[in-house]
């Protein structure tokens, strides 16, 4: 009688984790902003033991190596450029144009853009083209619609109307609208005049860059643990976004997993 033959393949980089390696997913971390809500959502859907932060300093000595999803959080674009220009945004684009996924959300949306306008002729104007040039168009925001008394100065925060495959609503809090004709399919756009695209999906290269204005990572709960009135002149403004307003079942956020999970599978 013969014992049962057992084969073992292994096959090394990016490939091996086409089969049954779960997604290994990396925060940047710029150590000023919290991406608390964003590691809980990450976590749900790809397991905690296969979400990680890395930093700058990370990324430049080889993180991405072992990584399918690099996250940039929302934020502020200017703290990622001091830290990331030069080898750090070289390294992002090596990663994605090789076959990894990027996801953008609002400040990690307006930076992978060519060329971004924030609060033009404001004193909060910031201008200018950004490296990594995912998305060939212009990130402009913010979009006074959504903001308190439609003033840059007051609360950002807001509960956005978004048209996708169906009628949806996120979390805002001062992401872009994307100027359209370049290299990107529009998932979702929001509902005011004009409906700008509000989340899109760019191929870079053998890799995939998804931008989302708004935050698809926040669920019905999350509102209330965000919302302080210490200190926080637009308390009355914030307090009245009701969090039920956002969908259950969060789908925008569903959507935009699946289709990194789909390019990892190609």
């Amino acid at each position: 009688m013969h014992s049962p033959r057992i084969l073992f393949h292994f096959v090394a980089g990016r490939s091996a984790r086409r089969y049954k390696i779960p997604m290994q997913v990396l925060i940047y971390q710029d150590y000023i902003h919290n991406n608390g809500i964003l590691w809980r959502r990450l976590s749900v859907t790809f397991g905690a033991g296969n979400v990680s932060y890395a930093d700058a300093q990370d990324i430049i000595d080889g993180a991405l190596k072992t990584a399918d999803l690099l996250v940039m959080p929302g934020g502020a674009d200017l703290y990622n450029c001091e830290k990331l220009n030069g080898a750090g945004n070289a390294a992002i684009k090596t990663f994605v144009e090789n076959g990894g996924c990027y996801l953008g959300i609002c400040a990690g949306a307006y930076y992978a853009s060519a060329q971004i306008e924030w609060g033009k002729d404001t004193a909060q104007q910031i201008t200018g083209a950004r490296a990594l040039d995912f998305f060939k168009g212009t990130a402009i925001g913010p979009i006074y619609d959504f903001l308190e008394d439609q003033d840059i100065n007051k609360s950002w925060k807001n509960i956005a109307p978004l048209k996708a495959e169906t009628q949806q609503t996120a979390f805002y809090e001062a992401g872009p609208i994307f100027t359209e004709g370049h290299n990107e399919a529009v998932l979702a756009r929001y509902g005011i005049e004009g409906s700008p695209a509000a989340i899109i999906a760019c191929p870079v290269g053998k890799g995939l860059a998804i931008l989302s204005s708004p935050h698809i990572e926040y669920s019905q709960s999350d509102i209330s643990r965000i919302t302080y009135h210490h200190r926080n002149p637009s308390y009355d403004w914030v307090s009245q976004l009701d969090g039920k307003d956002l969908p259950a079942d969060n789908n925008l956020w569903q959507m935009v997993c699946t289709k990194f999970k789909e390019h990892r599978q190609a």
